[in-house]
């Protein structure tokens, strides 16, 4: 079951950080985007702590131009590319200063980022072999699941991730084959709510559970 205090959706806590009074929302926002940030310097060459610096100077962009952010006028992904837009410019800003610095502080690798972000624009499509999607996933999966009961995540992560049948679920977890389906429809519907547009078309569409058999 899930607990009293749900997670909002998306787009409800974009506007409670537009509002920039509501800690929680910032919470929440700095531990779904924060590894994906973090991600994207450390594969732009940074160091761990440069990577931390550059992510919270990031993060107070945000709070300064969220309220520029228009989502009903954007595509599918488009917040994460918004995001991905302030991080680049972020990290052109921190090379250039590196390139500024005595010989020897930036160094080659600084220069061959700087001229890669120079010359591309678009998001990486993967950070060692996993992409900027996967990563916002696993993120709302650390989120969610304390806020379940272990055999309502089981019977969700077998069915919907391990693609296991219902029935054979719900004779390990001793839940009917309805209520494994039920499962994985409670935790998709936290999920698809808290990356609104991000995982719209993740684990097939969504309808509330029948009495039907299932396989």
């Amino acid at each position: 079951m899930l607990e009293n205090h749900s997670v909002q959706t998306s787009l409800t806590l974009l506007s409670r950080i537009e509002a920039q009074d509501d800690d929680d929302a910032w919470r929440l926002f700095a531990r779904l985007y924060g590894p994906i940030v973090y991600s994207w310097c450390r594969e732009a060459g940074l160091h761990p702590d440069d990577a931390d610096d550059v992510g919270q100077e990031v993060f107070r962009v945000v709070a300064q131009k969220i309220s520029t952010f228009e989502p009903g006028r954007k595509a599918s992904g488009a917040f994460r590319s918004w995001l991905w837009g302030i991080t680049r410019l972020q990290l052109l800003y921190y090379l250039r200063s590196m390139k500024r610095q005595p010989t020897g502080q930036g160094g080659t690798d600084h220069q061959l980022s700087l001229q890669r972000l120079q010359q591309e624009s678009q998001e990486p499509e993967s950070i060692h072999g996993v992409t900027s999607r996967q990563l916002l996933l696993r993120s709302a999966i650390e989120i969610l699941r304390p806020k379940f009961d272990p055999q309502t995540w089981q019977a969700f992560w077998d069915m919907a991730v391990k693609g296991r049948p219902a029935k054979d679920i719900g004779e390990e977890l001793e839940m009917t084959p309805r209520a494994v389906r039920q499962a994985k429809f409670r935790v998709t519907k936290k999920l698809r709510e808290l990356l609104h547009e991000e995982i719209s078309d993740l684990f097939g569409s969504e309808t509330p559970p029948t009495e039907q058999a299932d396989s």
